[in-house]
């Protein structure tokens, strides 16, 4: 089984999808890594336990960390194309930038270390591609080419199936692959300005099952706007219910280094990791961020921090369906 490694050589952090690993793989495998929930729940280790709501019912339970944010055999693919594994390329992923995270919460401060950041980019491009969204939008874009196109449309002259004849085990598959770009959008990523946010004890993040979020303030209609290079880019990563990833296109960058109320802060963030001090109203935007976004289930430390999602479901029916940022094939 392939695997990042990494070195550390002249100053850089060098890592590549290489190796074989041997890590035995459990059935539940998570796409939300337990020790990312473990920040958001109350508890030691084994015994931790946090909020869930579930979109689709309009539930809110108590439940561990370790039946949370999983589904069984979430990285294996066993089909007619092969088989692909990807349990002990996360798992390896997972250990390495544990440690780098856990710094983070303990000093309270966003390490300049090169090699913490690289470890940081990659993780958060991961989890970016490493959700049930991530495979659910690949088979919901194939529902979009069917109802405009037709299922018997091939993507290629060559392809052994028509676009009708693929379907959710496909898209599984896929998403295992693009696992490979993981690299090339951590990239992407090294080149945005990157701050740590500090939530108030009266309201911690929450976070969900697909943890990276995106903004964006530019509209570019028709076209769209929430792609890492756009700019205007904003990317939210909660940490903990306490510290959140805020990495931002460098011309954001620039123009909150030039307003006056926000320059001293943002440059102590900048220069030194020091938190930016959030106040309510914007933990509360960027939470409704992880609603949005999130396929199913969103989770907090409390059951309080889940009364406004839930109301936002109430307002927003359509959230209850995946990700309010996903183009229904009705609406084409």
């Amino acid at each position: 089984m392939s695997g990042f490694a990494a070195r550390h050589a002249a100053g850089k952090t060098v890592l590549r999808y290489s190796g074989r690993c041997t890590v035995p793989k459990p059935k539940k495998q998570h796409y939300v890594p337990q020790f990312l929930l473990r920040n958001f729940s109350v508890g030691h280790k084994r015994k931790a336990k946090l909020w869930v709501l579930d979109k689709l019912k309009g539930e809110i339970y108590l439940s561990s960390v370790r039946d949370a944010g999983h589904e069984n055999l979430f990285y294996e693919y066993h089909g007619e194309f092969g088989e692909v594994e990807r349990e002990d390329l996360m798992q390896k992923l997972d250990s390495q930038c544990a440690q780098v995270i856990s710094t983070i919460i303990r000093c309270g401060r966003l390490s300049n270390d090169p090699e913490s950041r690289v470890w940081l980019s990659y993780f958060v491009a991961a989890q970016m591609m490493r959700t049930p969204m991530t495979r659910n939008e690949m088979e919901n874009i194939r529902q979009l080419v069917i109802h405009k196109w037709g299922a018997g449309l091939r993507v290629r002259q060559d392809d052994p199936k028509t676009i009708g004849e693929y379907g959710p085990e496909d898209a599984k598959l896929s998403s295992l692959q693009i696992l490979r770009d993981v690299p090339k959008f951590a990239k992407l990523l090294q080149g945005k300005v990157w701050c740590l946010c500090r939530a108030p004890r009266t309201m911690p993040y929450i976070i969900s099952d697909n943890p990276v979020t995106r903004h964006n303030m530019l509209d570019r209609w028709p076209r769209g706007n929430l792609g890492l290079l756009n700019k205007g880019i904003e990317v939210y990563m909660p940490l903990s219910s306490k510290y959140m990833i805020h990495a931002i296109c460098p011309e954001l960058a620039t123009d909150a280094l030039s307003t006056p109320e926000l320059a001293a802060q943002f440059e102590r963030a900048i220069e030194s990791g020091t938190p930016i001090d959030y106040e309510p109203k914007h933990v509360e935007f960027v939470n409704s961020l992880q609603v949005i976004w999130a396929e199913r289930f969103v989770f907090s430390r409390n059951r309080q921090g889940l009364e406004m999602p839930l109301d936002m479901l109430r307002t927003n029916p359509e959230l209850k369906d995946g990700p309010g940022v996903r183009q229904k094939p009705e609406a084409v």
